[in-house]
């Protein structure tokens, strides 16, 4: 009894990063974005993985698998709501209960077939996508563009995009065309060309779609400015902290005269594609 519950503390404590443990290695930034993506109703999932992994014969690439599968999971359950909170216990407590009997390879199809048949469909992932998604859920937003422009990132061009200074987030979401209500004359040119209640309209539709925001530093730096003040703003030291700060997500928008709404539609189209590339739940095989 006393071994038992020792396994599924050190688990516990591996799930939460606070524990390194060399036989799970690999697995550290997987779970860290399970965590930052709000996955801990399937930690209960994870720590029954964990502690009978030898005898369920799962490796660390398929644990490595099955962890970016509930991420995927969760990005799109977090921002369709589907399934609903109140079913997601049971959910993976059902996925336990149907694990009997099965190892290796086998668990991480059982589980990828249930998350599969349990998720929105891409249609419904897709829609949410394409729609206002910060003011739908402004987490899973900062979640899917820190994602996007990790992956183009190497580890020459790393850069820790939820890096803590003075409790706030050093990496914040940009709105491109910005969301305040009073719109500056230089937005008003350029969205409205001069017609405030044309600019106001574009806001309404527009201003928090997925194509009109980006991640930047120091985003209080940014706030109303006009779109070239934005693009070149560099701080004291002469860094980048507009949109030529070196982010590949930002690549379009560093070369980038003007902004409109046929940009974003565009820059929209563009990301979506990419995220449902990145957070799909099938494997490309089916």
């Amino acid at each position: 009894m006393f071994g038992q519950h020792r396994r599924c503390s050190t688990a516990l404590s591996v799930i939460l990063s606070r524990n390194q443990d060399d036989a799970l290695n690999g697995l550290e930034k997987p779970l860290k974005d399970l965590e930052r993506i709000q996955g801990a109703p399937s930690y209960l999932l994870l720590l029954y993985l964990l502690t009978h992994r030898d005898n369920l014969k799962i490796s660390n690439p398929q644990l490595d698998e099955i962890v970016s599968l509930l991420v995927r999971f969760f990005v799109r359950r977090n921002l369709t709501d589907l399934p609903p909170t109140r079913e997601l216990n049971r959910l993976f407590m059902d996925i336990i209960e149907k694990l009997d009997g099965l190892t290796g390879a086998a668990i991480v199809k059982a589980i990828r077939d249930q998350l599969v048949a349990v998720s929105a469909s891409d249609l419904v992932f897709k829609t949410k996508l394409e729609g206002a998604i910060y003011e739908e859920n402004s987490w899973v937003t900062r979640f899917v563009l820190c994602a996007l422009a990790e992956q183009a990132m190497t580890k020459e061009t790393q850069v820790d995009l939820w890096r803590f200074e003075n409790k706030l987030f050093v990496w914040t979401i940009e709105h491109i065309f910005p969301q305040g209500e009073n719109i500056p004359k230089s937005w008003v040119e350029m969205m409205g060309g001069g017609d405030e209640k044309k600019a106001k309209e574009a806001q309404q539709t527009h201003v928090h779609k997925l194509g009109n925001l980006t991640i930047s530093g120091f985003n209080s730096a940014l706030g109303n400015k006009s779109f070239d003040e934005k693009r070149d703003r560099t701080d004291r030291q002469g860094r980048a902290v507009g949109y030529k700060n070196g982010l590949k997500l930002n690549e379009d928008l560093a070369t980038a005269k003007t902004w409109s709404v046929k940009q974003i539609d565009s820059r929209t189209s563009k990301l979506v594609d990419q995220v449902m590339d990145l957070f799909r739940l099938e494997s490309s095989s089916t």
